[in-house]
């Protein structure tokens, strides 16, 4: 169990470290403000996850589950006019998002495989969450996705959503 909390922290550190690079490189500012948000949930992601094994270390059982409050990120972007950009940028900013999306999917996956083995039905509930973060991130992500092949009229007809 500490070993898939270990790898867990280990791959929300890397997702910050990604969310904090990529912000600089895009070129839309609303894609750029949402790897700025992504990452700092990854920050905390990887303190709640210390948290949770500092708790179980000192052989405390865990208990209420903070949650994460996702309306302010929510509130913030749907009012938003989508940045127009050209499309040789939009196609760039869309192949480093396709990346963001598959590492919020690979760790929506590992959260759910880890929480479907868990026998600790507290733990248990703390990998879902974690899944259940990810895959709000994930829509996020293909949210903006959409927006940008919409946008440019791109027809693609392999995306996975």
């Amino acid at each position: 169990m500490y070993d898939i909390l270990k790898l867990a922290e280990q791959f929300e550190i890397e997702g910050y470290k990604f969310y904090t690079a990529k912000k600089e490189e895009v070129k839309s500012k609303h894609v750029s403000d949402i790897f700025d948000y992504l990452a700092q949930m990854e920050k905390e992601h990887t303190e709640f996850i210390r948290r949770l094994v500092k708790t179980l270390e000192e052989g405390r059982e865990v208990e209420a589950i903070e949650m994460q409050d996702s309306s302010y990120f929510k509130s913030r972007y749907e009012g938003q006019k989508i940045q127009e950009t050209s499309q040789e940028d939009d196609i760039a900013d869309l192949a480093v998002l396709r990346m963001a999306y598959l590492i919020e999917k690979d760790f929506m996956e590992f959260y759910k495989k880890a929480a479907d083995n868990e026998k600790n039905e507290s733990v248990r509930k703390v990998l879902v969450l974690l899944q259940d973060w990810e895959e709000g991130h994930k829509r996020i992500i293909e949210e903006q996705m959409k927006a940008i092949i919409e946008r440019n009229n791109l027809e693609l007809g392999f995306y996975p959503f």
